[in-house]
């Protein structure tokens, strides 16, 4: 009898071993939420000693891990963006159609030689990326990029976005990182005056368009770890030679007016 009940035993400890062991085992935690930019290039030169090339750089960030239909969103969003910013089409397969902006970049320098063979300058487009600020409950994205097909200067553009991943990578607007745009315009003004060099009590047209009373919200808003970032892109309330403006208030300037605990705590 003892010897049949050996066998038992050691099963029943074996399993009971297996039930105890997988109990204390904590589950398999989800991969935490990363960025990594990818490079496309696109490079076609007549007289490189001479500048005469269509060069297309462009540098992206591409998410993975966590939530992957967050993750899908993020992606599906910059590159939306990118295409944009060259002039892709959006409905096609992404690399395909930045494939097929850059040959039409290079086309479109293409002609204009040959209808200008005096014309001497190269053009170019280049966009370059930044994750500015990531965790577990929003993802902030800078692009900064410009284009150059002839004239004076290049003309600039930049892209300073905020999402919330704990609604489906939604991206947020002023309205929703701040209680009162009318009570932060003060603020707001004073940081602008400041990042240009002029006094708190200079007068505000002497920085932005003259007809402008006031300073109006940017389209363009970021959370950062120290604040709510505010990027105004050039020409958008100012002349070109005023440039971009990228103002920061913290969270103490903000105060009740903002919620820091609800993104960054």
């Amino acid at each position: 009898m003892r010897k049949l009940l050996l066998p038992a035993l050691a099963i029943f400890c074996a399993v009971a071993l297996l039930f105890c062991k997988s109990k204390d085992t904590p589950p398999p935690v989800a991969s935490a939420m990363k960025a990594e930019s990818s490079q496309f290039s696109k490079r076609h030169c007549v007289d490189e000693a001479n500048g005469q090339c269509a060069e297309l750089n462009i540098s992206y960030p591409v998410f993975s891990g966590g939530d992957t239909a967050i993750v899908a969103a993020l992606n599906k969003s910059v590159q939306n963006y990118v295409l944009s910013a060259v002039g892709g089409n959006g409905q096609s397969n992404f690399a395909q159609a930045l494939d097929s902006a850059g040959l039409q970049f290079v086309q479109m320098y293409m002609e204009v030689l040959k209808d200008n063979p005096d014309f001497v300058m190269g053009y170019s487009t280049e966009i370059t990326d930044t994750i500015s600020f990531l965790n577990a409950k929003v993802a902030t994205i800078q692009m900064d990029g410009y284009s150059y097909t002839g004239g004076a200067h290049p003309n600039p553009f930049g892209l300073l976005v905020s999402y919330d991943l704990s609604k489906g990578a939604k991206p947020l607007e002023i309205t929703d990182l701040v209680l009162d745009t009318n009570a932060v315009r003060p603020a707001l003004e004073k940081a602008y005056k400041l990042s240009k060099g002029l006094k708190e009590t200079d007068p505000l047209g002497e920085m932005v368009y003259g007809e402008m009373q006031q300073l109006p919200m940017p389209a363009n808003v970021g959370v950062a770890a120290e604040g709510i970032r505010f990027f105004y892109n050039a020409y958008e309330v100012a002349p070109y030679a005023v440039g971009a403006t990228d103002v920061l208030l913290t969270w103490e300037q903000l105060g009740a007016l903002a919620d820091r605990k609800r993104w960054v705590e």
